[in-house]
């Protein structure tokens, strides 16, 4: 599919000197794009990123298409302060480990450090652009591996900036490095790289990890680009999705969220109820027809069902001065888990006598460890485990439903998900806590290929409940790709795509010059 791009550049009224607010708003909004993708090492980010520069390059001459590789700038920062990257072609994986190192000096002073140099890249090929061509500048980045890195990039180039997560499964990563990129290097090497890019375990190091969930779209590149023959495999569609993506932004086409996108919505949703002092996730549960059972979040349950601040009854009682909040932050204002974690800390401190070791360094060691991964100590009720009793206080059934998560569920949730008899669990955000693989392995599959719903196929063996990553419009994008905000039809009632009702996007001029504008154009 490809999708043609219609960005225009506004136009002023031509009515004398009378302006309206928006014919000033549009005149200042940028024609410029900024894409960057993020995904684990292996997971084909450089290829996606070619395959959305040629989505938008091919055949369309109002384009001027940029790609910024990250590894450049991270070089040319490297160049400035004398750090040498000089490795010969074939110590692939040492070259790459020497830029992870380099990326990490930049953000010791600065998490955004990197995001900065990427900026500065951008700004030089902008200049790059003649004066007076009519053309829309489009970045795409490739690739972000710290959560300030997008902090600072969608805090500057705001609407305009569009993150797309590159999903892929780890097995295929893996294998994909060792017969390809780094096939010099051994598996071990490989697999030690993978962990460092996914999360270094310093503050300032590359956290893929915590950065992949913060994506505004989500691709899955696990399928092979080409088979065994050589062909195209046509299970790729990395080009299509990356398509419907444009489309959307553009709206060159009336396009409507997916079943999934909207259980993911609704799961982002029921994510903010939380007041969980720890995280908050959320879960929404929809039957095999799409159509919302139930959703849940993380939250300290109540008396007669449900959680806290979930019931009408709980805002009536407080408009009468009645407050009915038993919530850790509103109770005793700390986290249960984290107060029976440091007493067990204590504990163990006591009964092994280390009287001469320091406890804040004995408590920093302990958190490293299994015993600082527990989490039954929680006061509060997991948004799936929620999402399934809200169902069932219904009397509506969870079997063949799918379970859409903001979160992947822990080892807790999975069980009673698999008992439930849900058939489809589609999260964002790993959970490196969980041990759910690794204890249920036999009623857990993590790839579609070949799998079978348990609930329509109750005969066969070995059935299992598909956990994935879930690919679309994230929940962050959803209203400004979905929501209806310009005209559809002309007078005589033709499908027509208007113009929004006001300019968004990224603005020229800071607020305070559109202020100026605005002033200056009153009549």
């Amino acid at each position: 599919m490809n999708a043609v791009i219609s960005i225009k550049p506004a136009q002023a009224s031509n009515a004398g000197s009378k302006f309206n607010a928006n014919d000033v708003i549009e005149g200042l909004v940028t024609n410029e794009i900024v894409f960057a993708v993020v995904g684990p090492a292996g997971s084909g980010t450089s290829w996606v990123a070619e395959a959305l520069k040629t989505q938008i390059a091919d055949g369309r001459k109002k384009y001027s298409v940029h790609p910024i590789k990250a590894s450049e700038a991270i070089s040319g920062w490297a160049d400035r302060n004398q750090h040498s990257v000089e490795l010969s072609d074939d110590k692939k994986l040492e070259k790459t480990s020497r830029f992870q190192d380099l990326g990490d000096e930049i953000r010791k002073g600065d998490p955004a450090g990197v995001a900065i140099e990427i900026i500065s890249s951008i700004k030089a090929r902008r200049s790059e652009v003649k004066d007076g061509e009519n053309v829309i500048n489009v970045f795409v980045i490739d690739s972000l591996k710290h959560p300030a890195e997008v902090a600072l990039l969608r805090s500057v180039y705001q609407e305009a900036f569009c993150l797309i997560g590159v999903v892929c499964e780890e097995s295929v990563r893996i294998e994909r490095l060792s017969k390809g990129k780094y096939a010099n290097s051994s598996l071990i090497d490989i697999k030690k790289f993978v962990d460092r890019d996914e999360d270094a375990g310093i503050s300032h190091g590359q956290k893929v990890s915590d950065t992949f969930h913060l994506a505004d779209f989500f691709v899955n590149n696990t399928p092979s680009r080409f088979r065994s023959d050589g062909k195209s495999n046509p299970a790729w569609d990395v080009n299509e999705q990356l398509g419907r993506l444009l489309d959307l932004l553009t709206h060159t086409q009336l396009i409507r969220p997916t079943p999934s996108e909207m259980g993911m919505f609704h799961a982002y949703g029921a994510q903010m109820r939380s007041a969980c002092l720890s995280r908050q996730v959320g879960a929404a549960l929809l039957d095999r027809h799409g159509n919302l059972i139930s959703t849940g979040t993380n939250e300290v349950p109540r008396a007669g069902g449900g959680v806290y601040g979930g019931a009408f009854d709980d805002f009536d009682l407080q408009n009468q001065g009645i407050i009915n909040d038993k919530r850790c932050g509103s109770l005793n204002g700390y986290c249960s888990n984290n107060k029976v974690a440091d007493e067990i800390y204590k504990e163990l401190e006591e009964s092994l006598s280390l009287k001469d070791v320091d406890s804040s360094y004995l408590k920093h060691k302990l958190k490293k460890t299994a015993i600082g991964r527990l989490i039954e100590f929680s006061r509060a009720v997991h948004a799936e485990m929620d999402a399934l009793l809200s169902a069932s206080r219904q009397s509506a059934s969870p079997v063949g439903g799918r379970l859409f998560v903001t979160t992947f569920p822990c080892h807790y949730c999975a069980r009673h998900i698999i008992s439930a008899g849900v058939d489809e669990v589609q999260y964002i955000e790993p959970y490196p806590k969980s041990r759910a693989l690794s204890l249920h392995g036999d009623a857990i599959t993590q790839s579609p290929v070949e799998w079978s719903p348990p609930s329509i196929h109750q005969n066969k063996e070995n059935l299992t409940v598909l956990f994935r990553p879930f690919t679309g419009v994230a929940p962050r994008m959803y209203r400004r790709l979905f929501l209806k905000d310009r005209p559809l039809k002309n007078g005589n009632g033709d499908q027509h795509f208007g113009k929004p009702e006001w300019a968004s996007g990224l603005l020229r001029k800071s607020y305070q010059d559109v202020e100026t504008s605005l002033i200056d154009s009153r009549n």
